[in-house]
């Protein structure tokens, strides 16, 4: 075993491999939506509507599912 986190190459695999749309909100609060193409160690490549963005992973604060929107409010 290499030590390095594997529950969040796990995350983001199965994010890419179901092609799940995710949010990302950076530490500045700027948030992007899209899907996982790929991630290294450092970075993951998103695919925000037709263009390509590489986030650095130090710039993250909080990633998880694009959920739908409650309209019941």
């Amino acid at each position: 075993m290499s030590g390095k986190p594997q529950i969040q190459d796990e995350y983001l695999n199965e994010m890419r491999t179901n092609k799940r749309p995710v949010e990302i909100v950076l530490l500045g609060g700027k948030s992007l939506r899209g899907v996982v193409e790929g991630f290294d160690a450092f970075t993951i490549k998103l695919r925000c509507r037709r263009d390509q963005v590489l986030v650095f992973k130090s710039a993250i604060a909080v990633i998880g599912p694009v959920r739908a929107q409650n309209t019941d409010r």
